[in-house]
């Protein structure tokens, strides 16, 4: 069931006996800016281990014991040119319970209260609080950077989405932006997000419909004056390949490839670029994964990745730097045979088999029907479960092949262990 709330707020309720919690996500979602990235990134943290009723960790945690365990946390995410704030909670099913306990009303009011009343006062967040989640937020983005592959692959994007800096970091922001936030002016940004964000409320479990659509409504969410986010980015073409090389001291040398490939969620030839890329390199029987790393010994790991809200595609393998031209070489043949239909019909089974496997795995998951919900939201372009298996079902090797001529090599990141010639 849908409930219009106010204009761009929206509740979505799907019953379901299936699981023994109830789940509900709140996510406000606005078009990404590169000077609003980090500001939500530490609303986020800030909204997580604090709030005016539990102003610190333990005050929380207490609070989500007594609703017997219930499991609570936020976090950002990025969706082409959308940006989006999170918040979930995950509570036991009453009726699995030796309690008559209103779990789920409580925990709607839970997250009402963190929402709607954080901790601070005279129109700033609490600074003690605010300091300890800058130095948090700031460690935690450090460590990330530290990781090599996580690097080169953040490098590689920042050659990929040249002249768009919102495109170019992470969806939780930089380390360096953090010196330039305080306590009061996040307070305010925090103000518009709530009255201008895209709201969804996601609640998934066995819960009345009616009730929760009522304590969602008491609110009183005002209507939102900004229009939808667009779903897409579509990422610019260059045409031709430009390449940048870093050394440093590692072992392991982190090549990364960006590609262009005009190919958009659940849009012309989605389906069969869901296939193209499980035999590009998006499983453990795909041509990269079989000619790089297992015929050829030249990768510790060799895998590709579709973005369909961005239109992109990326190549990332661990190698040894005196192998990278032999590497890339056979990367672009692996592209070459399927774009000529270098492979067979019984292939291309098994991998449509392993999608399908993974599609109906993910059904066991109580996230995945609220996530799918916000997608199908973001989008607008819902797609049964039989549909989706049908649409796999149905992709031609003619499909796949015109799919791999659609793909364009862009840019390239080597992150190298020697200074050696190439």
């Amino acid at each position: 069931m849908q409930t219009q709330l106010a204009n761009g707020v929206q509740l979505t309720t799907v019953p379901s006996r299936q699981f023994k919690t109830n789940q509900i996500i709140v996510n406000f979602r606005a078009p990404l800016r590169r000077e609003d990235v980090t500001k939500r990134a530490l609303l986020s943290n800030l909204l997580e281990t604090s709030s005016e009723a539990y102003p610190d960790q333990r005050a929380l945690a207490n609070a989500l014991a007594k609703m017997y365990g219930a499991a609570f946390g936020a976090g950002v995410s990025r969706k082409g040119p959308t940006h989006n704030l999170r918040l979930a909670l995950t509570v036991a099913n009453e009726r699995f319970l030796a309690s008559d306990q209103p779990l789920t009303q409580q925990a709607i009011q839970f997250l009402q209260s963190i929402i709607f009343k954080p901790l601070g006062c005279d129109h700033q967040f609490d600074q003690a609080t605010f300091d300890r989640q800058v130095l948090n937020l700031k460690a935690a983005i450090q460590s990330v950077a530290d990781d090599k592959q996580y690097y080169a692959a953040q490098q590689l994007n920042v050659a990929l989405f040249q002249g768009d800096p919102a495109q170019q970091i992470p969806s939780f922001g930089t380390a360096a932006d953090l010196d330039d936030l305080n306590a009061r002016d996040l307070w305010t940004y925090y103000q518009s997000v709530l009255a201008d964000d895209q709201i969804d409320i996601i609640v998934v479990g066995d819960v009345d419909e009616q009730a929760v659509a009522d304590q969602w409504r008491a609110v009183g969410f005002s209507d939102r004056l900004t229009p939808r986010p667009r779903p897409f980015y579509h990422h610019h073409n260059n045409q031709h390949f430009v390449e940048q090389t870093e050394y440093q001291t590692l072992s392991q040398a982190k090549l990364n490839l960006g590609y262009d490939l005009p190919v958009f969620y659940r849009g012309e030839h989605y389906y069969a670029a869901l296939v193209f890329n499980e035999l590009f390199g998006g499983s453990p029987l795909s041509k990269l994964f079989m000619n790089v790393r297992e015929k050829a010994s030249l990768a510790y790991y060799a895998s590709s990745a579709l973005d369909t809200f961005r239109g992109v595609l990326k190549v990332s393998a661990g190698i040894d730097s005196a192998n990278y031209d032999q590497v890339v070489k056979i990367i672009g043949e692996q592209l070459t045979a399927i774009q000529r239909g270098d492979f067979s019909d019984d292939l291309v089974a098994q991998l449509k088999l392993g999608l399908i496997n993974d599609f109906e795995s993910s059904l066991d998951s109580q996230r995945t029907f609220a996530i799918q919900a916000l997608i199908d939201d973001l989008t607008q372009q819902p797609v049964s479960d039989d549909e989706w298996l049908a649409n796999v079902q149905a992709v031609t090797r003619e499909q796949i092949m015109a799919v791999a001529k659609l793909v364009t090599l862009n840019n390239g990141f080597f992150l190298s262990g020697a200074q050696t010639c190439k």
